[in-house]
């Protein structure tokens, strides 16, 4: 478990570690990062440009295409 988090997480009342599979971690992340996109005000096509252009070597299209299925059901 990572307890980095464990101060914080008793001050507001949530529980550490209690996603304990990587699918759902996963999921988790992409839906944060919508969250983020829409509190910086961009769109789908600056997703776009974000995860084509991010890093070259690396294919993030099924991270981008998980972001944006979260980013529709967050507007």
């Amino acid at each position: 478990m990572d307890d980095r988090f464990t101060e914080w997480a008793e001050a507001v009342g949530v529980p550490v570690g209690s996603v304990t599979d990587e699918d759902t971690k996963q999921d988790l992340i992409c839906e944060l990062d919508a969250c983020v996109a829409h509190l910086y005000d961009l769109d789908e096509d600056d997703l776009a440009v974000i995860y084509e252009t991010f890093h070259e070597r690396t294919d993030y299209s099924e991270h981008h295409a998980a972001v944006l299925e979260h980013f529709g059901r967050t507007e």
